[in-house]
């Protein structure tokens, strides 16, 4: 039985047929167009202006910025060719057809994605040259295969100090290699959510709340933007971000700060200091979003994180966390809870999909009973996959790593993102996050350094890069599956939005990668672009050169297994407790999220719309909540269109912007 969830989108008749208009020759090559353009527009506004001068980021967002703006743009053309020249407008699904592709393909350009993939494969050759008291050739050098990195001095010194032209000859190796391996990634995650589509969609109902503005601004007419109150939420927040970046550039204005403000001088003394790091934001953004959830999401996701501090205060006051606030592998656990918590709600959602993976299996080898008309369509997800998999796995073994370790990556990976990716659907998080400890953590803290040859280690380090594992704001497959849920929302077949998506994403990683070598080629990695990304990939070798130093290897942590098992076993109560009595309030979703980097962001923002939430609905009831959705649509749509014009100015000018999202 599926986890219920309270609030379901609107669904049109189930009897209606698909089309597949809306992805036309035309919508593609404007998605293609509009994907190019906003890669360019990433990589200048986060690798130029980054940390010097601020942005919003264009990306990383559960409703990606760059694409909103797009869309917002199109669909303002749209009302302009209705009434000069109708027979060229576009329709609402090709509309979503262009969001989709530019979604779906420029979130790899980012955190997570390009910013740090190919600063890794660059690190290794330059700093063990350019610093070579590390000790890193002979640490791992020997292991550090150069058919995949850049190991040219030459593209190297263009690529850290900057000031030359790009020369595509010496990449075409490390382009063809890590874009082969990004298409075959993303390929896997692609046909993990079309087998999952049916079960999440039209079975269990998620409520997929980051669909719903695009859905709203791309309908036929937009009578979204008839609505006065979604107009009174795009006003203030899109005012409050050009006043803050004014505020940014003439100090003398006062400051409206919505960011991160710490608490933690107020709490200096145990066991009170556990609380640390304790901040507080106001995004107006992640407010709108929490009231598109329902009231038992949106209230899990605050109140567990609210348990994770009070659970921190209560090891500090009975002696339980022996080491500092902070410290992960002791009580209470709260990143390897985490980490199980993600394993747990990924084994759940198998469980609860069993019956349908059958189906699918049988539809599209077997004798299709039900004469599903997309037999075809996972007969090619199911081959997809099973053929993606032994691919990465391949891939892995190539570049060091043994078989079983390989094999115990890609399966940890791949759990990772479908937690991670109904994560995103039930409570639309305003960043895709992941636990503290990503994979690699996982298996160095479950199987000791011991056990690990440099190799296994070395290979897995860029692998690692590759998948979004150091951040899962790159992550793909969430942004594939709403796509998916758009594709049901405006009856177009899913096969063929698939297809377009795979095309974006075979154009946007080459396109992208070209683009990030350029302005690293041109600003300099280690001289004007954003030091925090570009030197993600020596961070990532600093670490594994740590592992290799030591004297002793590190035995398995038992006590962070401790923390996994008590999150797989609460996540699987929680998700138990949510199927058997409809009454009951917490959410597994709440709990994995509530120890993660996205809860400190958003636990106060949840509050609130929780808040407004209950007063609306006990004021006015469903009705008044309804009427009051396009105001807090408004928060949304406000702040990343001011975000991302105040991000396009500092582009072309020398302001300061004021990040709106993070």
């Amino acid at each position: 039985m599926p986890i219920p969830s309270p609030v379901q989108t609107d669904r049109e008749d189930q009897s209606k047929p698909r089309t597949t208009s809306g992805v036309s020759v035309r919508a593609m090559l404007i998605g293609l167009i509009v994907t190019a353009l906003i890669d360019l527009w990433i990589h200048y506004a986060e690798l130029v202006l980054g940390g010097t001068r601020g942005h919003t980021a264009l990306a990383n967002t559960s409703i990606p910025v760059g694409a909103f703006n797009a869309l917002f743009a199109l669909v303002g053309i749209n009302l302009v060719l209705t009434r000069l020249s109708p027979k060229l407008r576009l329709s609402s699904a090709e509309l979503l057809t262009i969001y989709v592709m530019s979604a779906v393909s420029t979130v790899l350009s980012s955190s997570g994605g390009m910013h740090f993939l190919i600063p890794t494969i660059t690190a290794a050759h330059y700093f063990s040259h350019m610093n070579p008291e590390n000790g890193w050739s002979g640490l791992f050098m020997q292991f550090v295969p150069k058919w995949v990195t850049q190991s040219n001095p030459e593209a190297l010194k263009a690529f850290y100090a900057g000031g030359s032209t790009l020369n595509l000859h010496q990449w075409a190796t490390q382009i063809l290699v890590w874009c082969g391996f990004l298409m075959v990634f993303t390929t896997a995650t692609l046909c993990m959510v079309y087998i999952l589509r049916k079960q999440w969609i039209e079975r269990e109902h998620l409520p997929f709340p980051t669909v719903m503005l695009p859905l709203e601004l791309a309908k036929e007419g937009t009578p979204l933007l008839r609505d006065r109150f979604f107009w009174i939420g795009t006003i203030v927040t899109f005012c409050l971000v050009w006043w803050n970046t004014l505020a940014t550039n003439y100090p003398s204005m006062p400051h409206i700060n919505l960011r991160a403000t710490y608490l933690d001088s107020s709490f200096p003394n145990p066991p009170w200091n556990a609380l640390v790091p304790l901040p507080v934001t106001f995004f107006p953004f992640a407010i709108g979003i929490g009231y598109l959830l329902s009231t038992e999401v949106v209230f899990s996701c605050w109140f567990f994180y609210v348990v994770s501090k009070l659970e921190a205060v209560f090891g500090v006051a009975s002696g339980l966390s022996t080491g500092a606030a902070g410290v992960q592998s002791v009580f209470p656990w709260l990143s390897y809870q985490s980490a199980g918590s993600f394993l747990g709600l990924a084994g759940v959602s198998i469980w609860i999909s069993r019956n349908h993976l059958r189906e699918v299996f049988r539809t599209a080898f077997c004798d299709n009973p039900n004469n599903d008309a997309e037999a075809k369509g996972y007969r090619i997800a199911v081959l997809g996959l099973i053929f993606c998999i032994i691919a990465m796995i391949a891939f892995t073994v190539v570049l060091g790593a043994s078989l079983p370790m390989a094999v115990v990556w890609i399966a940890l990976v791949l759990a990772y993102m479908i937690a991670a990716t109904r994560i995103r659907a039930e409570t639309g998080n305003a960043w895709p996050v992941g636990p503290q400890v990503d994979p690699f953590q996982f298996i160095m803290m479950a199987g000791g350094t011991g056990i690990f040859h440099t190799s296994d280690l070395t290979s897995l380090t860029y692998v690692r890069a590759a998948t979004a594992q150091q951040d899962f704001r790159g992550m793909i497959m969430p942004h594939q599956l709403d796509g998916l849920k758009i594709a049901d929302s405006a009856e177009i077949k899913p096969g063929k939005l698939a297809g377009a998506m795979m095309l974006a994403v075979a154009f946007g990683t080459i396109i992208s990668f070209i683009i990030a070598l350029y302005v690293w080629t041109k600003y300099g990695a280690l001289a004007k672009t954003d030091t925090w990304r570009s030197m993600m990939g020596k961070a990532n070798f600093d670490k594994l050169a740590t592992w290799m130093k030591l004297k002793s290897p590190n035995p398995p942590d038992v006590e962070g297994m401790k923390g996994v098992g008590l999150g797989i076993a609460f996540t699987m109560f929680l998700s138990y407790m949510r199927m058997r009595y409809v009454w009951w309030p917490f959410h597994p979703v709440g709990y994995c999220m509530s120890t993660t980097w996205l809860s400190f962001e958003t636990w106060m923002p949840f509050l609130i719309a929780w808040l407004a939430k209950i007063i609306i609905i006990r004021a006015g009831g469903m009705k008044l909540y309804k009427q009051m959705l396009p105001l807090f649509l408004g928060l949304i749509a406000g702040d990343f269109l001011g975000g991302g014009m105040t991000t396009l100015l500092g582009c072309f000018t020398n302001i300061s912007v004021y990040p709106a999202n993070w």
